[in-house]
C-alpha cells in the first residue's frame, strides 16, 4: 500500500512540472492573481496563446508583453507537448503580444503582434523549410 501511495505520488509532482515546464507566463506575474482568474475561466485555454511545433525541427520563442518587459525565451522541440503563454497579469487579460519564433540555427519562422486565443502552429514546409499558420482558438 506504501508503495502504491508512492507511486501515485511521483505521479502527480511529474504532472506538475510538465505542467509548469509548457506554461510560460509575465515576469511580473504573481501566482495569487492566476489562482484567482482560474476560478473565473469559462473555457479551456483562456487568456492564452498556444504554440505547437508539429515539425521536425526545434525552435525558441521569445517575445515582447504589451508593458514592454520581456518573456524568458524558451524551446518548443519537435512534436512536443503544445507551449502556452498566459497574457492575465496586472489582474486583466491583455489584448496579444510581439512574438518571435526562430529555428535553432537562426532561420526566422515567425514575427509579428499575435493577439489573445490564437494557436501558432509551426510545420514543415518545402524543403527545410518551416511556416507558422495562425488560427483562432
Amino acid at each position: 500500500m506504501k508503495l502504491k501511495s508512492l507511486l501515485l505520488g511521483l505521479g502527480f509532482s511529474l504532472c506538475s512540472t510538465v505542467f509548469a515546464a509548457n506554461h510560460h507566463s509575465h515576469p511580473q506575474d504573481d501566482t495569487k492573481q492566476v489562482a484567482s482568474a482560474a476560478s473565473g475561466m469559462t473555457w479551456p485555454a483562456y487568456c492564452e496563446i498556444e504554440v505547437i511545433n508539429r515539425s521536425y525541427d526545434d525552435v525558441t520563442v521569445s517575445g515582447i508583453f504589451d508593458d514592454g518587459l520581456s518573456m524568458q525565451p524558451f524551446n518548443v522541440y519537435s512534436f512536443e507537448a503544445s507551449h502556452y503563454i498566459s497574457l492575465y497579469y496586472y489582474g486583466y487579460c491583455h489584448a496579444g503580444m510581439d512574438l518571435y519564433i526562430n529555428t535553432f540555427y537562426g532561420d526566422y519562422v515567425y514575427s509579428g503582434y499575435t493577439p489573445v486565443n490564437r494557436t501558432i502552429r509551426i510545420v514543415p514546409y518545402l524543403t527545410k523549410q518551416l511556416k507558422a499558420e495562425v488560427t483562432t482558438k
